[in-house]
């Protein structure tokens, strides 16, 4: 019953049989624990009291980081024109992070040696056994390796399929996550005749790892997805992007050829966040989240976080999304913190004007401006966000992804999303409802999927993807 052979050392089939109930008994305890934590998290009591621990935590620390430079630049205030250097070096920092931000958009920022990780086909981080190890293809931005998988439907089932409207797809993941997460979606769309891609973002999969977050930026991710469509030359191709792929996304198809995409299928995906979009019960999680990265940085288990999203998952499918940092040093797993602090978290009225005034400049140089860095990110990504809506809310004649040319979106949730569940109302009111498909003109909820329905409904997610394709 336990699959184990009886013959042989009769230690060594004890020490099996051991080694596989011990195996059950800790699958069957991480499960449970992940279901109880998702049901003790769906209270937003719960909420409450998780961010009193957290956020005095996180505070805390980085008071602690901030007290050396604070020691080191009070000094300064003392003496004539210290309070004007404080605050020209908070804007000298700040200019700095805008340029590295520019750069990397406009792909011409090129990586210092200690600032990556190379993922090598032979090495630490390839994964070897996961899935797509010999469809993987790469290209080149910042000095970084980029991966993505690309499959081709075999000729037999484009005969079968019958039909000549086959499209190519694209897969975009979120955070914490890489390509694997698309794993149960591809074969019926194979079945189709249709053409996959699936990326992994720099910092996750088999793509380099990028080592201090600092280096990282919104914009780094926007060239990325520049550059794939340049190097497969994809045509009207179908965007499929989940949580904060959606969101890059989003923000990069505005600057693409205007033929290189003309279907978007959203999912549990966001614009650029505003704290305003959801209500206090989803803040007070992204909250923790936010700490909880800030406390903890690569020490952060992958498998815990995948136990709270999806608690079903198998034990292989949860090392499977552990994979891609096993054996590589901590700072590796740097994006995933970057993506949970980039997301803004303060209100606009600081992002936009209390940060432009001299006060704060003066604070800023004087705690460090490095430790604002992540605020000097917010402000920049909210910026963004108020040309992203306005784009996808446009209604004239003049946007290049306008109803005429056939452009086509779907925004699809799972209802029981703990985290950004609030976003589908948000993206359903701002998107122009011409572009919306007619037959989700207001979205569709996927009954009893939470944050990643790939892994509760993966194949509702291939029909609806299939009927985006191919809507005849």
């Amino acid at each position: 019953m336990l699959g184990v052979n009886l013959q042989g050392n009769p230690t060594e089939k004890i020490l099996k049989i051991a080694n596989r109930i011990l195996e059950g008994v800790s699958t069957t305890v991480m499960t449970l624990t992940g279901y109880l934590t998702s049901f003790l998290l769906s209270f937003t009591l719960s909420r409450v009291i998780l961010n009193v621990v957290l956020v005095p935590l996180y505070l805390y620390k980085l008071t602690l980081s901030m007290i050396p430079h604070i020691i080191k630049n009070a000094f300064k205030l003392l003496y004539p024109g210290g309070w004007s250097r404080l605050v020209g070096e908070a804007e000298t920092y700040r200019a700095r992070s805008d340029s590295l931000a520019m750069s990397q958009l406009d792909g011409t920022y090129q990586f210092t040696e200690d600032e990556l990780f190379h993922v090598d086909r032979d090495c630490r981080g390839w994964m070897e056994t996961l899935p797509w190890a010999n469809d993987t293809h790469e290209f080149n931005v910042c000095g970084a390796t980029v991966r993505y998988v690309h499959l081709r439907p075999s000729y037999s089932n484009i005969l079968q399929d019958g039909k000549k409207n086959h499209k190519q797809i694209v897969f975009l993941h979120g955070n914490p996550s890489w390509s694997y997460m698309w794993r149960n979606v591809f074969p019926p769309l194979l079945e189709r005749g249709h053409e996959v891609y699936a990326i992994d973002w720099l910092g996750h999969g088999r793509s380099d790892k990028i080592l201090k977050p600092e280096a990282i930026t919104f914009e780094l991710h926007i060239r990325t997805l520049i550059e794939f469509f340049q190097v497969t030359s994809l045509e009207n191709a179908i965007v499929a992007a989940h949580d904060w792929g959606g969101c890059i996304a989003l923000c990069t198809i505005p600057l693409l050829h205007s033929s290189a995409c003309d279907n978007l299928f959203l999912l549990n995906t966001f614009f650029p966040p505003r704290l305003s979009d959801a209500s206090l019960h989803y803040r007070l999680l992204n909250r923790a989240w936010y700490c909880t990265t800030g406390l903890l940085g690569g020490y952060l288990p992958e498998s815990a976080v995948m136990r709270f999203i999806s608690p079903q998952l198998s034990p292989a499918d949860v090392n499977a999304y552990s994979s891609p940092y096993t054996g590589l040093p901590r700072s590796s797993k740097s994006s995933i913190k970057r993506f949970s602090h980039i997301a803004p978290s303060l209100p606009r009225s600081i992002l936009f004007h209390l940060r432009q005034t001299w006060p704060w400049k003066l604070l800023e140089g004087l705690c460090g401006p490095s430790h604002f860095n992540t605020v000097t990110t917010q402000a920049r990504l909210s910026a963004q966000d108020d040309q992203v809506r306005r784009f996808w809310g446009a209604r004239d004649s003049e946007n290049k992804h306008s109803p005429s040319q056939g452009v086509e979106i779907v925004v699809v949730f799972g209802d029981k999303d703990p985290l950004v569940r609030d976003y589908k109302h948000v993206l359903v009111k701002s998107i122009n409802p011409e572009l919306m498909v007619s037959w989700a003109p207001r979205g569709l909820w996927i009954h009893d999927a939470g944050h990643m329905p790939v892994e509760e409904k993966a194949g509702d997610i291939a029909q609806f993807i299939a009927r985006f394709a191919r809507p005849d």
